[in-house]
């Protein structure tokens, strides 16, 4: 029902206006169950690291048991290492160790930031609670969690496509930028600006 107010609402305001911007974001609140399933649905979800003691390939796999919190999350997060290879000096001399590949599971808290600018948010976690999958080398598994320790971690928000509804012989079009991106328990919050326009067919 609310959703049809706004929208009756918007669409009053374009049919008086040819175009109509607010000066209050419209906020969208999301429970934790419904970002999990999003969240899940985009995986695996590839790393970009720049370590020079680490290459190959490193990837989230898995995110489980996601809580909210005021500003910052939880999570159990299963990572995983392709090709790894581990670079290190011995006796003066750089050696490159082909470990081939890693699974590890570990413990997350996340503080959340989001740049309106660029729209993108902004993740800084602080890894614990290493388990690294069989009987792989320990130090390797530190090292990709390392990648995600204390380190931000920036994520690309798309772009929101429009709301376009027929009005006989023009077109009502319903653009929404994000302006933050808010969590608190059990709830992650959009704070959306639209800004309508109507346009001749």
């Amino acid at each position: 029902m609310k959703k049809l107010i706004l929208f009756v609402l918007l669409l009053l305001g374009s049919v008086i206006t040819p175009a109509l911007s607010f000066s209050q974001p419209i906020q969208l609140s999301l429970p934790d169950t419904v970002v999990a399933e999003v969240v899940q649905k985009s995986l695996p979800f590839q790393i970009n690291q720049s370590s020079d003691a680490l290459a190959g390939v490193i990837s989230v796999e898995k995110v489980e048991n996601l809580t909210f919190k005021e500003g910052s999350f939880a999570a159990l997060v299963t990572m995983a290492g392709r090709d790894v290879q581990l670079n290190t000096t011995i006796g003066g001399h750089q050696l490159r160790l082909n470990v081939g590949n890693v699974n590890l599971d570990f413990s997350l808290q996340a503080v959340v930031r989001f740049d309106q600018a660029s729209q993108t948010l902004f993740i800084r976690p602080t890894v614990s609670g290493i388990d690294q999958q069989e009987t792989q080398n320990k130090e390797v598994g530190e090292l990709i969690a390392a990648l995600f320790n204390d380190q931000e971690i920036p994520v690309a928000v798309d772009n929101l496509q429009p709301i376009i509804t027929d009005l006989g012989t023009r077109e009502l079009i319903i653009n929404m930028s994000i302006q933050d991106v808010r969590l608190k328990p059990k709830t992650l919050d959009l704070l959306l600006m639209p800004q309508t326009s109507v346009k001749k067919k």
